[in-house]
């Protein structure tokens, strides 16, 4: 892949941009069009924007861009909330609004939202990861005259 000072440049700017319009998706999802699903799609082009402006080695070398942790405690996150709903409220899903210091009123089914938000973002970026990997590495070949024709 070619190094482009112009993508690296505009990635600087644009990808801390455009991780806060993906979590305005998650949390405005719950009151019109968006949440979980779309500000993770939002938060995955930020990963493919990384990607591509600064390699394949800044994905690899990233403890916080790891997908099982990622998939997994999203998926465990939006189970709990959906079994509590069921338990608690006799409805899977079912939810209330609860009031954030300083008067803010959020539904509680933001914690649904956030467990699918992580796992799309787990998904792309475990598809970043595999992207740019060769294939080669850890394989180990038999040699030629060990190979039967």
């Amino acid at each position: 892949m070619r190094d482009s000072l112009i993508l690296r440049t505009g990635s600087r700017g644009l990808a801390p941009i455009m991780l806060g319009v993906s979590l305005y998706l998650l949390v405005r999802g719950h009151d019109a069009v968006g949440g979980g699903f779309i500000g993770g799609l939002s938060a995955g082009a930020v990963v493919v924007l990384l990607y591509f402006s600064r390699g394949h080695e800044r994905i690899l070398s990233s403890r916080l861009l790891r997908y099982a942790p990622l998939v997994a405690s999203g998926l465990l996150l939006a189970v709990t909330y959906g079994i509590a709903g069921l338990v608690l409220g006799g409805s899977f899903l079912a939810g209330a609004k609860f009031e954030l210091p300083g008067g803010l009123e959020v539904a509680a089914s933001l914690i649904f939202d956030v467990g699918v938000y992580l796992v799309v973002l787990g998904l792309i970026v475990g598809i970043m990861r595999h992207l740019g990997h060769t294939g080669d590495e850890g394989v180990t070949r038999l040699p030629e005259r060990a190979v039967r024709r």
